[in-house]
């Protein structure tokens, strides 16, 4: 019985708090104007181009070491 007390009370809070953080993103987008959300739109798309270049540097890295690999695989 306590144990079912306990698992609900902690579902229970665990809503509570995701209903608060829900209603606090929502009410922060109601707030905004129109020229805040493209400049923000511009920093996430800013933001995606960097990792990908990112991803693209590491990549370019790892082959590198992958071929480096080979040639000391041939070697042998």
């Amino acid at each position: 019985m306590m144990r079912k007390i306990w698992i609900l009370s902690l579902v229970g809070a665990i809503l509570v708090s995701l209903c608060i953080f829900t209603f606090n993103i929502f009410g922060k987008e109601n707030n905004q104007d129109p020229k805040n959300d493209v400049t923000k739109l511009s920093e996430r798309i800013g933001r995606v181009l960097k990792n990908q270049e990112d991803i693209i540097a590491r990549l370019t890295g790892i082959r590198q070491e992958l071929d480096i690999i080979k040639v000391r695989a041939s070697r042998r």
